[in-house]
């Protein structure tokens, strides 16, 4: 038996991509060098407007005089999406058994991951890492990384593993989708939320794509299809209704109502249900954000994507379009979905 393992220490409570690439990044030391990573659902689970812990900090932050922190009202939910504690050894089990004098603890040193990380390279990365534990051949031993701020972002290895375990995750934890056999279903993440005037990022406003970018893409595909569009949009509004990206109501329904297709409006739905949706639709649009990144590596359907600070290498049926909409860009997707026809 294979008495070597990794723990990791680390949880930022953040957004889907940094949650996420912490967890990416435990694979992959784990994997390249023949550990078990050790698994606690604290390595996921999140903050949310549920948790009194949570309200009590941002209460007292008021009290101070400071200004409260937004929470992305994650949860439990990527806990959910995966079910790594099924799948992966326990980390309090582990740590029992260190306490007893079972296994022997070996501090990692630290390393540096940098973003922009589309040209990474793994090999590079991760020879630090992978060298000190290959020093270190015995077995019942831990390798514990703690207070490493730099997560993995890149998932060309270890998507198929992923998407394997979110699959056997829904198994067991299904969630139905709202999508029309006769439609060509369109899923369109568009984020905004906490980068909205007054809000907690809105210094991070240029993430956001406007309205009128979603608008140049969804004509393109119209031209190219007969068949009837169901268009679900995915966003976080006020209140309850989308805001576009100056902050202002925009009604998608409204928009295309002349058009004779179907449109939904998703605004501030639960992340698994939404996650859900954007990796099952026939075509999915996405936008600047980890929650599309990760959508984008793991789904199987046709994908047009705004290039981010991370790679999508190995993804599946992608295009990177960019944030100019101009004639050589519509011309881009025109050609790519003659190539990848979605819904087929």
């Amino acid at each position: 038996m294979n008495n070597r393992f990794f723990i990791d220490y680390d949880n930022p409570d953040a957004g889907i991509g940094h949650s996420m690439g912490f967890i990416n990044r435990g694979i992959k030391i784990a994997t390249r060098n023949q550990l078990q990573f050790a698994y606690a659902k604290e390595q996921l689970r999140k903050s949310s407007n549920s948790d009194w812990q949570w309200r009590l900090k941002q209460g007292l932050r008021k009290l101070r005089g400071a200004r409260a922190h937004e929470t992305h009202n994650i949860g439990n939910d990527l806990n959910r999406m995966l079910n790594l504690a099924e799948i992966l050894p326990s980390r309090s089990e582990i740590e029992g058994r260190i306490r007893q004098g079972e296994l022997k603890v070996i501090a990692l040193p630290p390393f540096e991951m940098h973003i922009p990380s589309n040209a990474q390279i793994d090999d590079e990365v991760y020879r630090p890492v992978d060298q000190f534990i290959q020093s270190h051949p015995e077995s019942n031993t831990v390798f514990k990384l703690s207070n490493n701020r730099f997560g993995d972002y890149e998932y060309a290895s270890t998507r198929a593993w992923l998407r394997e375990i979110y699959d056997k995750a829904r198994q067991s934890n299904p969630f139905p989708l709202c999508y029309q056999s006769e439609c060509l279903n369109i899923a369109v993440h568009i984020r905004r939320g906490d980068l909205l005037p007054g809000r907690q990022f809105s210094d991070l406003s240029t993430r956001m794509l406007p309205d009128r970018w979603y608008i140049e893409i969804v004509k393109l595909i119209m031209v190219q299809t007969n068949k009837p569009l169901a268009i679900h949009i995915f966003s976080e509004g006020k209140n309850g209704h989308y805001q576009s990206e100056l902050g202002e109501a925009f009604s998608w329904v409204d928009y295309y109502a002349h058009t004779g297709h179907r449109v939904t409006e998703h605004i501030d739905t639960p992340f698994l249900e939404t996650f859900h949706h954007l990796l099952n639709a026939d075509l999915f649009i996405g936008s600047k954000s980890g929650m599309t990144h990760l959508a984008g590596m793991l789904g199987n359907s046709v994908k047009l994507v705004p290039s981010l600070w991370h790679s999508y290498r190995g993804a599946l049926d992608l295009l990177e379009v960019s944030d100019t909409m101009d004639e050589a860009s519509k011309s881009t997707i025109t050609q790519f979905l003659a190539h990848h026809p979605p819904g087929n």
